[in-house]
């Protein structure tokens, strides 16, 4: 890797090389807002925008997933870009950063690697009404989840469903059974800068991915669930120029019951 991911995190998008021939987007870092970084589909929009007619595109992901809208905007973004895109997954690709994997023409797993689907989540405050609407929202978001990866996969959405159902909420799979399931097509050799991160978020992460990460997640702050999978806030200022007042009290009280 020759790009400059600082503590193994970031988003870069690199050109062509003698070391990589084609293009290479970088994600590497949660899909739209989080306290300490993360992807905005904005900016790799404008930026393949910016990359114009190339033959070939790589998208390397290393993401604990984010917001689902904006990983499916990502995953719009790179399925219509014209060119023959190449998605790797080196570290970890969950929750929405599977959907921007679907994208690619051909989709390599490291090894060492592994995917994870659930169902979409969030925390909130509300009376009865707010979160009947909200459980509706997310059940429209698992929908268009479920459609992605049924067009990539071949695998019907009741049976990614039950799959996800039957694994306790989390479906995680070995590069092994990425590829059997579909959500892969071939197995590669490990990515050795990939370092996972984020698995805090996560509740029922295999014993092999969790040590492999140890160490590397001790010094993050604790984050709240994926409030912005709902609604994301701008991200054209401070978190206190963007984000309601509202939904910053939601985070406070999330990450005070977490505690």
């Amino acid at each position: 890797m020759t790009t400059p991911l600082q503590g193994g995190r970031g988003y870069v998008l690199a050109q062509a090389d003698d070391a990589a021939p084609a293009p290479t987007l970088y994600l590497y870092d949660v899909l739209g807002v989080d306290m300490f970084g993360g992807v905005l589909a904005k900016q790799v929009i404008d930026d393949l925008r910016a990359l114009g007619d190339v033959p070939e595109l790589a998208v390397r992901i290393n993401s604990p997933g984010g917001d689902v809208f904006e990983g499916i905007a990502v995953y719009n973004a790179v399925a219509r870009f014209p060119a023959n895109v190449t998605v790797h997954i080196d570290g970890i690709a969950a929750s929405a950063a599977t959907l921007v994997a679907m994208a690619g023409n051909r989709i390599a797993i490291a090894e060492n690697a592994m995917v994870m689907v659930h169902r979409p989540w969030t925390a909130l405050m509300g009376d009865a009404p707010e979160l009947r609407r909200q459980a509706e929202i997310l059940d429209k978001a698992w929908s268009s989840m479920l459609t992605t990866y049924q067009r990539r996969t071949g695998r019907r959405a009741a049976t990614v469903e039950q799959k996800v159902a039957d694994a306790g909420g989390e479906w995680w799979m070995t590069a092994a059974e990425a590829v059997a399931e579909g959500f892969a097509d071939v197995v590669t050799k490990p990515e050795k800068e990939a370092q996972v991160f984020g698995l805090h978020r996560f509740r029922h992460v295999p014993a092999q991915l969790a040590a492999s990460a140890a160490g590397v997640g001790a010094a993050e702050s604790p984050t709240a669930p994926r409030i912005a999978e709902i609604a994301p806030p701008r991200v054209e200022a401070s978190v206190r120029e963007v984000m309601p007042l509202a939904q910053r009290r939601r985070i406070v009280e999330a990450l005070r019951l977490a505690t």
